[in-house]
């Protein structure tokens, strides 16, 4: 399945620490409309799908998207599951306040575009070696009271540092 999943990745010049941000083309979650209101993803220690990373690796990451209504708050949730068939999970630590820890101002406007900026640590607690090499989807998806902005997923193989 995933060799029917791989994306086009497309070369951005942005850094940031030195580490180049390259723009991807991303998946939806389930429909198209998952991600209407997004408009560019950037991430580090990626430059083409699937993602190969190592438990060492903290990429850094920007999501440009619309707001779809205004909201006085906006959590972005980063999620992978750590063994075939198991529901993604939040990684640990990830601080998913878009507002106060990723650079968005609120409240948010309809039809505005923001950039959430953040980064990950993916050195999970608990997860031995053992079950690495992991193949994948680390999953993004943004939201407020009223419902999701968006929904993404971006195939990924994790190894051993």
């Amino acid at each position: 399945m995933l060799a029917a999943t791989l994306l086009c990745a497309l070369f951005a010049s942005a850094a940031v620490d030195g580490l180049t941000l390259n723009k991807l083309d991303v998946q939806p979650c389930k429909t198209a409309a998952d991600l209407e209101s997004v408009k560019e993803f950037r991430v580090t220690h990626c430059d083409a799908v699937p993602c190969k990373v190592t438990t060492a690796d903290v990429p850094k990451f920007e999501i440009d998207f619309v707001a779809k209504r205004d909201s006085d708050a906006l959590r972005v949730h980063v999620k992978g599951s750590l063994a075939p068939g198991l529901k993604p999970s939040v990684l640990p630590g990830f601080k998913s306040d878009a507002c106060n820890n990723m650079g968005v101002k609120c409240p948010l406007t309809a039809g505005q575009q923001y950039t959430a900026k953040s980064e990950f640590t993916l050195a999970v607690p608990g997860l031995p070696d053992t079950a690495l090499p992991l193949k994948t989807d680390a999953v993004f998806s943004g939201k407020d009271a009223g419902g999701d902005f968006f929904c993404f997923k971006v195939p990924v193989e994790l190894s051993k540092a």
